[in-house]
């Protein structure tokens, strides 16, 4: 396949998978706006904008200033995640992006594939946010998500397992890498101690229910770190995620995997290695900071592997063999 096309999927796949973290987050957030002490939410909003990596259009500092993320100010915090075209990383922009890889993609991509995605991006586009806010504050995210999974569901079903659709899930799986450990760094900050905020982070990552049966409904920060760190079973943990990238690389590129590796073979081999020698080591917190802040930049030089290797490569040196 061109190295053009390569890319486009692969970016494609990146861009689905940031706009569908988004709007996980802001739906668990949303949803419980109107129950929650305001200290509770300005906490809530300063970690979610951490995860993210954005700077709220809001930031107080000071609990004293919490005032400033109740209800009125809630609607323009999520508006800037959602609907701001100048924010490079709103839910709107993540999937025009992914909508102009897919228009270059066409001759690869099934119909419905691309009536689907095209459906909900016409959709999102025509979203008066303010009236879905009226219906819910949640209401609009909860619609991107299902809106998204429904075109996962489509994309499982109509396309073969080429390259292509390996290409488009390694940007999903590579993007979810990055997003989950920043999202498990924001979280693993010491003032981070109330086992409500850690059950509404293993509710986002769909893991409640499978740490309750592994451990109890009693939540420990520690644990519940280690489990979306480690437990490979967790769709959303990074060592499910990993394995994934590897599983996809394989099918790319299966001399890559056979010495001497591939520089993405052998950095995303080094990465699972890393995951086990932590599950492996003393649970202690600044360990595991320290641990979540190099995972998060060998992700990062992971990604820059695999760019190197499979789509920007010279003409010299051409696709391996």
């Amino acid at each position: 396949m061109l190295s053009r096309a390569a890319g486009d999927f692969y970016w494609m796949g990146r861009y689905f998978e940031r706009a569908e973290h988004t709007a996980r987050l802001l739906d668990r957030h949303l949803a419980h706006l109107v129950d929650r002490p305001v200290d509770v939410l300005a906490h809530g909003w300063r970690i979610l904008y951490a995860a993210l990596g954005q700077p709220p259009p809001i930031s107080p500092t000071e609990t004293g200033n919490a005032e400033a993320f109740l209800v009125p100010d809630a609607f323009a915090l999520a508006a800037h995640l959602i609907e701001d075209t100048e924010n490079h990383d709103s839910i709107i922009q993540s999937w025009t992006k992914a909508r102009e890889n897919a228009k270059q993609l066409r001759p690869w991509l099934p119909v419905r594939v691309w009536t689907c995605l095209n459906d909900g991006f016409l959709w999102l586009q025509n979203c008066n946010f303010t009236e879905y806010w009226g219906q819910g504050p949640n209401r609009l995210p909860a619609g991107v998500v299902d809106r998204l999974r429904h075109l996962s569901g489509v994309i499982k079903a109509r396309m073969s397992r080429d390259n292509a659709w390996r290409f488009f899930e390694l940007g999903r799986f590579v993007e979810r890498l990055q997003l989950q450990t920043a999202l498990l760094q924001a979280w693993s900050c010491p003032s981070n101690k109330k086992s409500q905020i850690w059950a509404g982070l293993l509710h986002v990552c769909a893991a409640y229910e499978a740490y309750c049966r592994t451990y109890s409904m009693m939540i420990q920060p520690e644990q519940a770190l280690a489990f979306l760190i480690a437990n490979p079973e967790i769709p959303y943990s990074l060592s499910f995620s990993i394995r994934s990238v590897q599983l996809l690389l394989s099918g790319i590129d299966p001399a890559g995997g056979r010495h001497p590796r591939r520089a993405p073979h052998r950095h995303a081999l080094r990465l699972a290695a890393a995951i086990e020698t932590n599950s492996q080591a003393s649970a202690d917190e600044a360990d595991t900071r320290d641990f979540l802040e190099d995972f998060a930049e060998d992700c990062r030089t992971l990604h820059d592997r695999i760019i190197a290797e499979y789509i920007h490569y010279s003409l010299e040196q051409g696709l391996p063999s």
